[in-house]
């Protein structure tokens, strides 16, 4: 059975139409969380967070974030005294915030925190660090892949 050429494009244009009938159907039902909850509130403290990154690139030494297979280690600066740094570290998921974690900062004397990959899930995350010393505070964030 031969077609003409009017058939084929016509044939052609209906499988496009389907194909993209699909794939929107397809992505209207997935579920993508892309902003958090309370992102008002959130964008209201903005401000505080913009004067946090400001005063964290003003130091004279940074935050290192070092990803390992086994570990993440963060070295805090040895600009303050350690037992004076706390805080806490956000695990943040961008795909998934039913895995989001938070673990408080607690360094040793060499002012480095580990946090053992094993137990957490491989892929994208965003670290976000939200410390202080001498009671002013600091922001650091780094985007890592946990393999």
């Amino acid at each position: 059975m031969k077609l003409s050429w009017g058939t084929s494009i016509a044939v052609i244009y209906i499988l496009f139409v389907v194909i993209i009938v699909s794939i929107a159907v397809w992505l209207s039902n997935k579920d993508l969380p892309l902003v958090t909850d309370n992102y008002y509130a959130k964008e209201l403290k903005y401000q505080e967070e913009i004067d946090k990154i400001n005063r964290t690139n003003e130091l004279d030494e940074k935050l290192e974030i070092k990803v390992s297979e086994e570990m993440i280690l963060l070295t805090f600066p040895r600009l303050f005294p350690s037992d004076d740094i706390e805080g806490n570290i956000v695990f943040y998921r961008p795909n998934d915030e039913s895995k989001d974690f938070i673990q408080e900062i607690k360094i040793d004397t060499t002012y480095t925190q580990s946090v053992y990959t094993k137990n957490i899930q491989t892929g994208l995350w965003k670290i976000k660090v939200n410390w202080q010393a001498n009671n002013v505070e600091y922001y650091n964030e780094k985007l890592i892949m946990i393999n």
